[in-house]
């Protein structure tokens, strides 16, 4: 009799054995842990650039660099590779830090970086340099390289004189300043003024629907060929690009 309930515990042991190896081969397997989403920040002064490296995004999501600051506009967007990286390159503005956040789209789902910063580029020009500069030539906008960076807070039309306007802007001797608009209008005003101080250029000036103020603004590049300046306008501001005439 003992003999039998011995074995009857050892069958039962064994059943329990093989019903439980049989449940874990059901089991679904672990799925691995999502990757944590990198991003690195490199500047480099000499050449004013900087590189914006994305690794473990989603394959292919929607990649956007983002001003992060109220009104702040998209700088760059991109989609990510098949690994789920990308490069931005973007460039160092002279005098203004640029804080930046990544937004990161696949599908239904989006994901924040914040905190990424592009340091400011040196202003490089001294306000004697800038004066003569921009006397040197007449100077014609560039409307595909010009931008709204950060969104003016007045009801002014300034996203077509920022990306639309064919405009003019001659800096006379006496702090005169002449604008003139050749298209989508026709429109000039000989009568502004125009001064330069502390690495940073002024402009009080006119467009039709009333008085326009450029301020603080930060000089890019001078050249023989072309000027950029980064401005302030009602709250917002503007990166514009001009070519000498």
């Amino acid at each position: 009799m003992r003999s039998l309930l011995w074995m009857q515990a050892l069958l039962c042991a064994m059943l329990l054995f093989a019903c439980s190896n049989d449940d874990d081969s059901n089991a679904p397997l672990p799925k691995p842990e999502p990757k944590e989403l990198k991003v690195q920040v490199a500047a480099d002064t000499k050449t004013n650039t900087a590189t914006v490296n994305v690794a473990n995004a989603p394959a292919e999501a929607t990649l956007s660099l983002v001003l992060d600051v109220k009104r702040g506009k998209e700088l760059d967007q991109a989609t990510a590779d098949k690994n789920g990286t990308h490069t931005f390159k973007l460039p160092l503005l002279a005098g203004y830090e640029q804080k930046l956040k990544l937004v990161v789209k696949s599908g239904a789902t989006s994901a924040e970086v914040n905190n990424l910063t592009l340091p400011a580029a040196e202003e490089q020009y001294a306000d004697e340099q800038i004066a003569q500069g921009l006397q040197k030539h007449k100077w014609l906008s560039d409307q595909k390289r010009s931008r709204i960076i950060v969104g003016h807070t007045s009801t002014n039309p300034y996203d077509m004189f920022v990306n639309k306007a064919v405009k003019h802007f001659e800096f006379l001797p006496n702090s005169k300043f002449t604008f003139t608009v050749t298209s989508p209008l026709q429109w000039n005003y000989p009568d502004g003024k125009w001064s330069v101080k502390n690495k940073r250029v002024d402009i009080d000036t006119r467009i039709p629907l009333g008085p326009m103020l450029l301020r603080n603004s930060r000089i890019q590049t001078l050249t023989e060929k072309e000027m950029a300046m980064l401005t302030e306008v009602d709250g917002g501001l503007f990166l514009l690009w001009f070519t000498s005439e």
